[in-house]
Order: structure tokens, then C-alpha cells, then sequence
């Protein structure tokens, strides 16, 4: 008997488009032999199934159950592919929790703290993993340059604390764009991180679990084209605007060294499902940029591209994830 499988996409961040793009790209892509596949789309102000024909149907809460045509439909797993919030940040978890359903993602605390960079950060900075020094800002605080100025230098990246896809992230060279940066950063999140910017090599590295242990994909090498001259927003998602080369070219003694960090951050901050770590390689150091725990799956994506070049389908890859979510739900 095929499984029901829920595709959770929508959210009410600005990342909603990415989150449909990677919703139609995941249902394209799980095996229609072993799955019913239903995509679900969560809002604050509905959830509701789409159908095919683009027909939306109401969703229980009760007991996420879906009924289109009259009969209870409930499902086995549910593939969340919300990036930011409810998604990202531990509360669909912890209602899929209640529920008992299994889901594709981290559990709750830690979506919930790789959701916070500050906080994220400093975790990883106690386990020995160099990160950029940083100070985090809230909204409701007045903004103190000289307070600013004494834990980090320019140039900075300021970014939301909480959030993803580089939006409302800007790069601040000069001092006085920096109060105009916050407040772009603050439109996105009442928080938001001010990180000292590093130059080097952009790397990020995927890593899933496989009959219960961590795997590492290859590592991707980033080039942003964008006027920004870093991974922002239309360097992520516009065609032409990145470079994303995988196997990065790098020695291959970098290489392991992305990976055995990737896996050991996967492995203490006891992530599940797929996550992607990004770093920022200077001067033979590798430091920790963050980690994104329902990374892209759209054609553009990264992770994709990854378990492609490892020797995997990307409908290899989701029935992996979609069969250890299941697995450890049932124990």
C-alpha cells in the first residue's frame, strides 16, 4: 500500500515563493510507485490542500487530515519544505509532535536554535569552530553605534537573526549606511545580526542520514555575481547571477575538512533530515556561517545538484528521507 505523504510548503516569511518553487520540485520528484503525494500549503491565514487543478480544500487540525472528495485522508510523513516560519523554526514541529506524525526535518530545539544565528553560533563557537564575531540587535532597543563598533569592524554583514534566503541582508562598509541596514534587517525579523564580514571562499556541504547515520554530499564552491558580492537573494535564486560549482575546486584535504565538520555540527546539534552548513574559508581557517535546515529543492538548489554529483537521484535522495522520518517516528 502506498503511503500519504504531505509536501508542506507556504509560510508566511518572504521566502513563500522559494517554498512553492521547492514544493512542485519535491512532488515531481518522489516516487510515485511508494508515495500518494498531497501538497499542503500553511498560512496564518488558512491551510488548506492543492490540489491538482489548483482547487484548495480545508485541512483539520485536529489531526491534519484532509478530506477532498468525503473521505478522511491521514498522512504517514509529512516533507516540510517551509523555509522560515512555522517551518523552520521548531512550530510545525512541535505540533507535528502532538500529532505523532512523522516529519522530514529536525526535531523541535533544534530547528528552533539553528533557526537563531546569534544563538547558533555561539553553540558552535563552544565546540572549538571558528564563527565571525557578531552582536545581535533587538527592535526594541535604540541602536548604539559606539556599542556597535566595540565588538565588531567594518565592513559587517547585518542580517536578520532569524530568517533565510538572504533576505533584508545587506554588506555595510561605511559607518553611516549601517543604522539604514539594520532597518532593512528589522523589517524582516525583530531581531537582527550584525557579523563581521569575512572575504574568502564561500563552501557550503549538505549532509542527510542514511539508515540512521549521517552522510555528507560533496562540497559546493559559491561564487556570487550579484552586486552585493555575496550569496544574497538574487544571487541564490537568479539564473546566471551565481556561480555553484560542484565538487567545489578545492584541495582535497579542504574537502574532508568541510565534511567531517558538516557531520560533526549535524551530529551534536542532533539535526534529522536534510540540512545544508555554509562556511566561509580565509586564511586557513574554515568558519561557521549557519545552517539551514530545509534548504532549497528547487532546480536552482544546491543540495540537489549535490546528491546528484554523490551518484544519487534526487528521487533517491527523498525516498531516503522521506523512509527515516517514518523509521524514527515509529520508535
Amino acid at each position: 500500500m502506498k503511503r500519504n505523504i504531505a509536501v508542506v510548503a507556504g509560510g508566511d516569511s518572504g521566502e513563500y515563493v522559494i517554498s512553492m518553487k521547492s514544493a512542485r520540485t519535491i512532488k515531481a520528484n518522489i516516487d510515485p510507485e511508494k508515495y500518494l503525494v498531497y501538497t499542503i500549503l500553511i498560512s496564518q491565514k488558512k491551510w488548506v490542500f492543492l490540489d491538482d487543478h489548483g482547487s484548495e480544500h480545508p485541512v483539520d487540525k485536529n489531526d491534519f487530515s484532509i478530506a477532498p472528495e468525503g473521505k478522511k485522508i491521514l498522512f504517514d510523513c509529512a516533507f516540510i519544505t517551509i523555509h522560515g516560519t512555522p517551518g523552520e523554526d521548531g512550530k510545525l514541529q512541535g505540533y507535528f509532535d502532538l500529532l505523532g506524525i512523522p516529519y522530514t526535518t529536525s526535531g523541535l530545539l533544534p530547528s528552533a536554535l539553528t533557526f537563531n544565528k546569534f544563538f547558533c553560533n555561539r553553540q558552535v563557537a563552544g565546540w572549538g569552530i571558528p564563527t565571525a564575531r557578531s552582536m545581535k540587535i533587538n527592535a526594541r532597543d535604540p541602536l548604539n553605534l559606539k556599542e556597535v563598533f566595540q565588538k565588531v569592524t567594518l565592513p559587517v554583514i547585518v542580517k536578520p537573526n532569524k530568517g533565510g534566503s538572504s533576505l533584508g541582508t545587506s554588506l555595510v562598509r561605511d559607518e553611516k549606511d549601517l543604522a539604514r541596514a539594520v532597518e532593512m534587517a528589522l523589517e524582516h525579523d525583530d531581531e537582527a545580526l550584525v557579523e563581521e564580514f569575512i572575504k574568502g571562499i564561500e563552501l557550503t556541504c549538505g549532509v542527510f542520514r542514511q539508515q540512521g547515520k549521517a552522510v555528507a554530499l560533496p562540497v559546493t564552491q559559491i561564487i556570487s555575481k550579484s552586486e552585493a558580492l555575496f550569496f544574497d537573494y538574487t544571487a541564490k535564486y537568479t539564473a546566471g547571477a551565481s556561480d555553484e560549482i560542484t565538487p567545489a575546486p578545492i584541495p582535497e584535504v579542504l574537502t574532508k575538512r568541510v565534511q567531517s565538520t558538516s557531520l560533526m555540527i549535524y551530529q551534536n546539534l542532533e539535526l534529522r533530515g536534510m540540512a545544508r552548513i555554509d562556511y566561509i574559508y580565509s586564511n586557513d581557517i574554515l568558519y561557521f556561517l549557519e545552517v539551514n535546515i530545509t534548504p532549497g529543492m528547487t532546480e536552482a538548489s544546491i543540495v540537489p545538484q549535490q546528491a546528484v554529483i554523490h551518484g544519487m537521484t534526487i528521487k533517491d535522495l527523498f525516498t531516503i528521507v522521506i523512509e527515516e522520518a517514518i523509521s524514527a517516528g515509529a520508535k
